[in-house]
């Protein structure tokens, strides 16, 4: 429980009687002032936790009539309450009044949701508070007034709250095990409502995700255990969690699937082969010679096979020879002793294949725009509309549209804030995709440029079909090291979108 202290609204009184050093007669001098024990947010309000107190003081000189009043329900507290205190329902005074003549309250919250504390002044004199708010005193019959409302957001408790989903159906909470086969998944469902909570955590037989809903696969056999962890932890409000232990045992049972390929083959960085199945492999020695590896049609010789160190699921292959991204690779398996952990053998599959490794150079959200065109702006020069659009895009959500009326000048933009480098000698691979309308001209030029050598990339538009994504393919030697950007220019009348600009090294097979 939070302690809240007055020592300096104390201080701030005493700077009032040290008006009588610079002759200034406290009698016949006014004003208003408060002062709170916690500070408000930007929204203009005070944050607080349910059953916590805040300190409010009036430090107003020379007040006629004073008092504070605040919703039922919320109570005032008598002090001195100390660091140690948390029972604060122990220092409820005069528990039914809502109105207070102290110059400090202590007003304990006992009621989530928006609460007012409201100050009431009278002065002789015209009077104004001046804060963070300059609050100017009405005349009422023949007196000043000033009101103040505090408006503080009392945040209940937290009351962590989940729901179970498996096959679409709603699982009950309770005692009964839920039974689960091997590679089949469970949905956890934060259903929270209690406590504005922003942040969550499951742990699900070894697995964790901060995700509303968490989809959980099990792989192992076994009984397992989940939990569950509302919480409240975003800046300006008052922290808070709630953690469910969800009561139901969990008992992962032998699949009745087949045991077989899942999803893509793909290739990694460092040019393993990785083969995902829909469970996890006993492990094993000895299996090469079920594998075939086809690099551009020739059976490549296997350095072996094995098991991800992270994920049972993913077999690893590793391949004697080098290969290169252009190669067109496929996998094959004969079927052998390969088992799963639920005693399922593995199922045999021919040629699929492989996903090789991609390593674009420009960023994916500055040249696929799908930071919404942060990275880019217009040349000096530019004539042409542009816009970062959701009206089409190549891949995602977001393209470039260019639209160059006739009479205007060039149009062009550049990736100003997105720069990239290249290498001396190397060549590199640049592409990027563009869609012209149909009722664009078509028979003059657009092009892009590197902006580091002012490298021209020249594409003739009468050759770039219409009212489609195309694919613009060019290849680049760097003649020395550049911190490069890159420039797209439309000449030629029309709209043009543009996405997907991808800059790789350039690798070619011995």
């Amino acid at each position: 429980m939070k302690n809240k202290l007055i020592i300096l609204a104390l201080f701030i009184s005493g700077l009032f009687i040290a008006c009588e050093e610079d002759n200034i007669e406290p009698a016949n001098f006014s004003d208003a002032a408060w002062y709170t024990s916690i500070f408000r947010t930007p929204d203009n309000e005070y944050k607080i936790g349910i059953d916590d107190f805040i300190s409010f003081s009036d430090l107003s000189q020379n007040v006629v009539d004073h008092n504070w009043t605040i919703p039922g329900g919320n109570f005032f507290l008598e002090g001195p309450i100390t660091r140690q205190d948390s029972l604060l329902d122990e220092f409820i005074v005069n528990a039914g009044d809502t109105v207070s003549e102290d110059m400090t309250v202590h007003v304990l919250f006992k009621k989530s949701g928006l609460q007012t504390v409201k100050l009431y002044n009278t002065f002789t004199d015209s009077v104004a508070y001046r804060g963070l708010d300059t609050i100017p005193a009405q005349q009422i019959n023949g007196k000043w007034v000033i009101e103040n409302i505090f408006v503080v957001d009392v945040y209940d408790t937290i009351v962590a709250d989940v729901s179970i989903r498996q096959k679409g159906a709603i699982v009950p909470l309770g005692s009964d095990t839920i039974f689960v086969e091997a590679g089949d998944e469970l949905e956890f469902i934060d259903i929270t409502t209690i406590g504005r909570p922003d942040t969550r955590s499951w742990s699900v037989a070894g697995e964790s995700s901060s995700d509303s809903v968490a989809t959980i696969v099990f792989k192992k056999l076994g009984v397992f255990h989940a939990s569950f962890t509302s919480s409240r932890t975003g800046q300006n409000i008052p922290g808070d969690w709630d953690p469910l232990k969800i009561p139901n045992p969990i008992k992962v049972i032998p699949s009745s699937k087949p045991f077989v390929l899942t999803g893509d083959i793909v290739e990694l960085e460092d040019e393993t082969i990785q083969v995902p199945y829909n469970g996890e492999f006993q492990p094993f020695i000895n299996q090469e010679q079920f594998f075939t590896v086809k690099v551009n049609d020739v059976s490549f010789d296997i350095s072996s096979v094995g098991i991800n160190s992270q994920d049972a699921t993913l077999l690893e292959i590793k391949l004697v020879d080098k290969i290169y991204r252009p190669d067109v690779i496929t996998v094959s398996y004969a079927g052998g002793d390969l088992q799963s952990t639920d005693t399922r053998s593995a199922g045999a599959f021919t040629d699929v294949p492989v996903v090789m490794h991609d390593v674009n150079l420009l960023s994916q959200a500055a040249y696929g725009f799908e930071d919404g065109g942060t990275a880019w702006a217009a040349r000096w020069d530019n004539n042409a509309d542009f816009e970062f659009t959701t009206d089409k895009a190549a891949s995602g959500t977001y393209s470039v549209k260019v639209d160059k009326k006739d009479g205007q000048a060039n149009g062009g933009i550049e990736s100003v804030n997105a720069q990239f480098d290249l290498e001396a000698g190397k060549t590199y691979v640049y592409r990027y995709k563009v869609w012209v309308d149909p009722s664009s001209a078509g028979n003059g030029t657009f092009d892009t440029w590197y902006l580091g050598q002012w490298k021209h990339f020249w594409v003739d538009a009468v050759n770039v079909p219409k009212g489609e994504w195309h694919t613009v393919t060019h290849e680049y030697t760097a003649g020395a090291d550049e911190t490069t950007r890159i420039f797209v220019r439309i000449l030629d009348t029309g709209i043009y979108y543009f996405d997907d600009f991808y800059i790789v090294e350039k690798e070619e097979r011995p």
